[in-house]
Formats: structure tokens, sequence, C-alpha cells
């Protein structure tokens, strides 16, 4: 046997065992399902083995199957692991020392901030960070001047290679009011008087333009840009407000505010990431990679470019 186990033949052993049918495996694999029977089958003549027990429901681990799936998980997660680790430090070497400047809209900044520096202090430590933080405009400005060699911002430049990298749902923040529902329709908006940034800021077109297409006529009674002045002014019973997930944190009920996910339809703004043309094209890749972790692990969704 020795010398029989293949690495592919593994990960293959372990989806099956994961769904606990041929059928659901060969879909998750994109396989067909009588090249992936073979593959079990060569693994079975190869070891010695039955390792499944076949079924009208399924197939179930023999007590070989559960032997070796113990092996194979501790085997595949240690080439995984292997395989990362030899892709950071290519990217360590392939990549010289050098000072990127990061321009980052003021709702994200804070919380992206330390993740993103711990990251790539570890994954690419000849690199050395300037974040900048700014709005929208004063983003778009940056890197259209050269100020700016990488941007994460509200909206995107078709006069560029913009793209959206993440996406992040919206919430409607209110004043306590003894209401214990954790959803507000969007159509129920146009009810209470609203606390929004004025025309020409992102959220705000956004918040408009979906409005729009639903037919609504939002009740605009103060126009205050940034999120924590609007979240003061809720407080003081001027209205309610709209802000992004990432935002939440910085609300609750302790604070007299109630925050409820906005539905029918759920909401999400995309955000932008927006690289300077003359970038190094390895060192944009990477940090493409690393700023979309550090948005995930804030509360956004990851899109695909």
């Amino acid at each position: 046997m020795r010398g029989s186990l293949d690495l592919r033949r593994l990960r293959y052993f372990q989806v099956i065992a994961d769904c606990g049918s041929m059928s659901a495996a060969a879909r998750l694999l994109n396989l067909a399902q009588p090249a992936l029977s073979y593959h079990v089958a060569e693994l079975e003549r190869l070891t010695g083995h039955v390792l499944f027990e076949r079924s009208r429901d399924g197939v179930r681990l023999t007590e070989a199957g559960r032997l070796l799936r113990q092996h194979a998980s501790a085997i595949v997660s240690q080439v995984d692991e292997a395989e990362q680790a030899l892709e950071r430090l290519g990217r360590q070497h392939s990549l010289p020392a050098q000072r990127v400047r990061i321009a980052v809209i003021s709702s994200l900044a804070a919380g992206l901030t330390p993740l993103l520096l711990e990251r790539v202090s570890s994954e690419l430590p000849g690199i050395t960070l300037h974040i900048q933080e700014a709005g929208t405009r004063d983003i778009a400005q940056k890197l259209e001047r050269g100020e700016a060699d990488i941007a994460l911002y509200l909206t995107g430049n078709t006069g560029r290679t913009d793209e959206p990298i993440a996406r992040e749902k919206l919430f409607h923040v209110s004043a306590g009011d003894g209401t214990i529902e954790d959803t507000i329709a969007l159509a129920m908006l146009v009810r209470q008087p609203l606390v929004l940034p004025a025309p020409g800021n992102p959220l705000r077109n956004f918040v408009d333009t979906i409005a729009r297409q639903h037919g609504l006529n939002l009740d605009v009674a103060l126009e205050v840009d940034g999120s924590r002045s609007r979240l003061t002014a809720v407080r003081n019973g001027m209205g309610a407000t709209i802000v992004g997930a990432h935002a939440i944190g910085e609300v609750g009920v302790k604070n007299g505010l109630v925050v409820r996910e906005i539905t029918a339809p759920t909401l999400f703004r995309p955000i932008y990431l927006g690289i300077r043309r003359e970038l190094d094209p390895h060192l944009a890749n990477s940090m493409r990679g690393l700023l979309a972790g550090c948005l995930v692990t804030l509360g956004l969704e990851a899109t695909s470019p």
C-alpha cells in the first residue's frame, strides 16, 4: 500500500464523507459521479479496505473509512497550511519595501485601520502604510491627483478600473419608542421624518435612488453629513436615520436608540476599490486580497470582482 494515498483522492474522500452522498459530493466537486466513484474504488483497491457502506440513503464510513478520515483531515490541513505559508513567503519576496497610501471613507477607517496594519505587518512586512481618512468625494480626488495609491469608497468611477470589493447592509436607527420589531419595511420609512446626508453624498444618492425605484417620497427633515452627528440628532428626537452595518457598533439600546434591519427589500450599498494605475500589479493584487479579508472581518459581505 506504500505510496497509494493520493492527495487529490483524499480531498475527494473528505467531501464524500462530509456530504454522505456520492451524488451530492459530485455536484459540489463539479465532477461526474462515475468519475468520482472510480476514484473511490481506486482508493479502496489501493488501501485494501472498503471505506464506505453504500445504501439507498447514501454512504456511510466504515471503520477503515473513519480511521482514514482522521488522518486525511490532518494531511489535507497541513498541505493547505503549507501552501498558504509559501504563498505568503512568495508575496514577501516579490514585493520591494515601499510606502502605500490608502484612502478610506470615515465610516470604515476606525475599524479597518488596526486590522489592516496587523495583516500587512504579518504578510507584507516590507510595506509601510499611510492611511488617510476622508469622504468619498475627497478620496476620488486624491486618487485622480496621485495622492493615494488605493482607495476604499462608496462611488465607483467607470473612467478608472474601480471594482466593487464588498457590500454593506444598511439599517434604520430611531429613538427608543417601545417597538419590539427588529425589522422595518422600506415603505414604512415614509411615515417618519428622516435625518440624512445632503444630496450629493453617496449614501443620500443611494437611498434616494432606491426610494424613487419603489415610488416612495421620503420626508427628509434634516440634512447632516456625518454619521455620528446624524445619530446625535436622532437621539435628540429630530427623526430617524439610515447607517451602514459597520456603524451599528456605535449605537444601540443602551444609548437610547433602536436599530432595525430594513426589509422589502434589504438594502446593501457597494464599497468600491480604486487603485492608482501606476501601482505595481503584484502589490495591488496582494493589497486587494488583504482588504477584502479585513472588510469581511468587519461584517461586510465580499463581492466578486
